[in-house]
């Protein structure tokens, strides 16, 4: 054989090498074999116009694409970063090689934007333009770039060979219109004439934001005009572009044939880089082998090789990384909860317990599992179980008697519903990860199987958790869908479902766990009671003139009467003037039997649904903070313990009928506006007593005084320095009781009682109750005074009352805004 460094193909020896199915390439002084299934027979039926051969360059037929960006009157100019003279070197016959084919040509242009002399791994140099300012100011398309994520899922596992066409500088074959090409104009210096001169771009530049989405348009609309045989498939995402089918002939004759296409349209192909017929390929990071996909060695190498992140930017990237391999990961919605939670934090606090989760997260990733290709035509099973408050699953389809992975699929709950018990939160689960599993399903039919009676739960119990739009849309996802079929099971993870009895009857009893969960008293009825009191309750806040009145009213529904109403301050809003009417409506039926109407959902669903929750919790929400109405929440949950039987009824609000619970409510709302009207002279004290709260914290409490490192002596949790550490519910009745003595603002409030004890969020607690003070905001008239709406102080001197406010207009020089004030 005869080797030649300076030739395309090789001298002699031609024979002994097609006859190998291989490639010897010389580069720098050095042998390469290349093994590929391209054999002469099949090179002579393909079109030599569309390999790359270096000399010239590809060129669709087109409408030249224009380019819109905002400003188009300010030029875009940025000046030229020194290149060194060895840079500029390496770049002078790449420049001078995109010249001759016509992809660069000189100009004048208002416009200017850097280049950069990259040099890669072999010594060569890659010219990078810096597009940032232009992409900024780019009017882009909508972008119809197919998702990757769901693009294999088109392939079947009867799909076992396969073709990969990686298309050569795809971009450039794209041309420019005319009036769109100044604006990627750069400066270029010669390194042996030191002349300089702006150069732009005659076709679509890489770099350039709208470029894959354009190109992808281009090629798509292409490739409609191309009709492969029967059954086979032809995926394109930008410029790579896979066949598939059953059979290796027939995969052989159609990727033939697209190459043909290609070439006569005008594209390129690499064939060093060609994957030709072949039952195992790499396409998009992953490896498709006989009907299944399975994650590239070399990019799980390259994740597991990251350093931990010390910036958010590095979490991020991170994330996108885990992120393209999430089906691959059981559960990853909860593996990686810990990296979603460094971007919430002000800086990266990098721990020991973090580089943990990040080991086990990368190990997940290195023994992955190989995924089966869907097959649409075939049914699908699902599995879905919730925990921590994810939705983990994974989606199967039998093969020869056995269930197959196709991806394991997880999501994080939304905050709203990570309050609500398991059993609910099963419903958010599995309409989420329906949801998920439909990108690749395609409409096939889908068996979930759950550990949860979702279907009982969502039409018995849920109303009162769900709001209607939710209720809506979960009833649409798992009830009114035609191709959804809802089991139960016995299995509560995803090994034991996929190696396990697929159907059986669950284990818990969802209607009774949750009923032992959300009740705060077991004979606590949401019906009407057949004996005892039948009391209306009602709140109104409402702006009169610029100034907010709130009133409460309890009416006695069988004889029409006020049983109690008032006025309350002026920092009261409407759902808190429905808690506390609720509240004395309690507290009024204490020992006695009852039943309260009241058309506030809020507080209906403080008694019935998530008042307990709450409770258990230590009364913060699920992001650990403190409730809005805390005060009134705690009073109630221990109120509704008092009656010697009680319920809690909801009614609808504003109706027409003479009805007896309409006719009930419309008085209540009427009695509370009219005593929302009255004057209030005397405030209220609503100060509770130290002793109604137990000391003692919650286990929630007790974890995050370790946190700050709290330490237990005799019993009590105390500083570093000697404060003893209390809970929440035992502060606030501190600040209550010193406030009420001094009323001191938040600042003052707080610092007095840190000299003392150590709360977390004390500041918090101090504001609100500074805010809740009626005497407080009697004096600070400075917080309640509002001007009507419409209206304007009157001014008594010049300028006394000035109104300011600004403009943008056209730049001219280094002015813009125009200042516009009235006096």
């Amino acid at each position: 054989m005869l080797l030649v460094e300076e030739a395309d193909y090789n001298l002699l020896g031609t024979d002994l090498i097609v006859a190998l199915g291989i490639n010897l390439i010389v580069r720098n002084s050095q042998i390469m074999v290349s093994i590929y299934k391209l054999t002469c027979e099949d090179e002579d039926k393909i079109n030599p116009k569309v390999w790359h051969t270096g000399k010239e360059a590809g060129k669709l037929v087109m409408e030249p694409i224009s380019i819109e960006i905002e400003r188009p009157e300010d030029p875009i100019r940025i000046r030229q970063y020194p290149i060194p003279l060895e840079g500029r070197r390496g770049l002078k016959p790449i420049i001078e090689d995109l010249i001759r084919k016509g992809i660069l040509e000189p100009c004048m242009s208002r416009h200017n934007t850097p280049i950069l002399a990259i040099k890669k791994a072999d010594g060569n140099y890659r010219l990078v333009q810096d597009l940032r300012a232009i992409n900024e100011r780019t009017r882009t398309r909508f972008p119809v770039v197919v998702n990757p994520y769901t693009l294999l899922n088109r392939i079947s596992p009867e799909d076992t060979w396969y073709s990969v066409i990686d298309l050569k500088d795809a971009f450039w074959t794209c041309p420019l219109a005319e009036g769109s090409r100044d604006f990627f104009a750069f400066q270029w210096e010669d390194p042996d004439t030191n002349r300089k001169q702006q150069l732009r771009w005659a076709s679509l530049p890489q770099g350039f934001v709208d470029s894959p989405n354009l190109f992808g348009q281009a090629l798509e609309q292409l490739l409609s005009q191309f009709s492969p045989r029967k059954g086979k498939k032809i995926l394109q995402y930008v410029d790579d572009l896979l066949v598939a089918g059953e059979t290796e002939e027939d995969v052989r004759e159609c990727t033939i044939d697209l190459l043909n296409f290609l070439g006569e349209k005008g594209l390129k192909v690499a064939k060093q880089k060609l994957q030709f017929t072949e039952s195992g390929v790499k396409y998009l990071g992953h490896w498709l082998v006989k009907g299944k996909k399975k994650l590239d060695p070399a990019r799980v190498a390259g994740i597991i090789e990251l350093p931990p992140p010390r910036t958010k930017r590095q979490v991020r990237q991170l994330l996108g990384l885990l992120g393209y391999c999430r089906q691959w990961i059981e559960g990853y919605s909860e593996k990686a909860k810990f990296l979603y939670e460094k971007l919430t934090a002000e800086k990266i606090k990098w721990t020991e317990q973090d580089d943990k989760e990040l080991e086990q997260l990368k190990g997940a990733l290195v023994t992955a599992p190989v995924l089966s290709l869907p097959d649409i035509n075939k049914k699908f099973q699902l599995f879905v179980n919730v925990g921590n408050h994810t939705a983990h699953g994974v989606l199967t389809q039998e093969w020869a008697g056995d269930r197959k992975p196709v991806g394991y699929l997880s999501k994080l709950l939304d905050p709203v519903s990570r309050g609500w018990p398991t059993c609910l939160q099963a419903i958010v689960a599995v309409a989420l990860l329906v949801e998920e599993a439909k990108k690749i399903t395609f409409g096939a039919p889908i068996t979930v199987y759950t550990p949860h009676n979702v279907r009982t739960v969502l039409q018995q119990k849920a109303e009162k958790w769900l709001t209607d739009a939710r209720l809506l849309k979960y009833e649409a996802i798992l009830l009114h869908a035609p191709e959804l079929e809802l089991k139960t099971t016995q299995a509560s993870n995803p090994a034991g479902f996929l190696f396990g009895e697929a159907s059986s009857e669950p284990i818990h009893n969802c209607t009774d766990l949750i009923e032992l969960q959300t009740k705060i008293r077991e004979d606590l009825e949401d019906e009407e009671l057949e004996e005892g009191e039948k009391w209306f309750v009602d709140g109104s806040a409402r702006v009169i003139e610029g100034k907010r009145k709130s009133g409460y009213a309890i009416i006695d529904g069988k004889t029409g009467k006020v049983v109690k109403s008032g006025p309350l301050g002026t920092s009261w809003s409407a759902q808190a003037c429905e808690l506390y009417a609720v509240l004395q409506a309690l507290k009024e039926l204490k020992g006695k039997i009852g039943t309260i109407f009241t058309d506030s959902k809020y507080a209906f669903g403080v008694v019935h649904t998530f008042g307990k929750i709450w409770e258990e919790r230590g009364l913060v929400n699920t992001r650990g903070k403190g409730l809005i109405h805390e005060d009134l929440i705690r009073q109630i949950l221990k109120a509704v313990r008092e009656p010697k039987a009680i319920a809690v009824v909801y009614v609808k609000s504003h109706q027409a009928g003479l009805q007896f619970r309409i006719r009930g409510n419309n008085l209540a709302d009427q009695e509370a506006r009219k005593a929302a009207l009255l004057t209030l002279d005397i405030p209220e004290s609503r100060t509770e007593n130290p002793r109604e709260f137990s000391p003692h914290p919650t286990e929630k409490e007790i974890e995050e005084f370790k946190k700050i490192g709290g330490i237990l002596v005799n019993g009590k949790w105390e500083l570093a320095d000697g404060r003893e550490l209390i809970p929440k519910a035992y502060a606030r009745t501190i600040l209550k009781r010193l406030h009420a003595q001094t009323h001191w603002g938040t600042q003052a409030l707080a610092e007095q009682f840190l000299k003392f004890f150590g709360c977390k969020g004390i500041f918090e607690l101090a504001k609100q109750e500074v805010q809740s003070c009626l005497v407080c905001q009697k004096i600070n008239k400075s917080r309640a005074r509002q001007n009507a709406l419409g209206g304007r102080p009157l001014a008594y001197r010049p300028f006394g009352r000035i109104q300011v406010n600004f403009t943008e207009l056209p730049k001219i020089g280094r002015y813009r805004y125009l200042l516009v004030i009235v006096d």
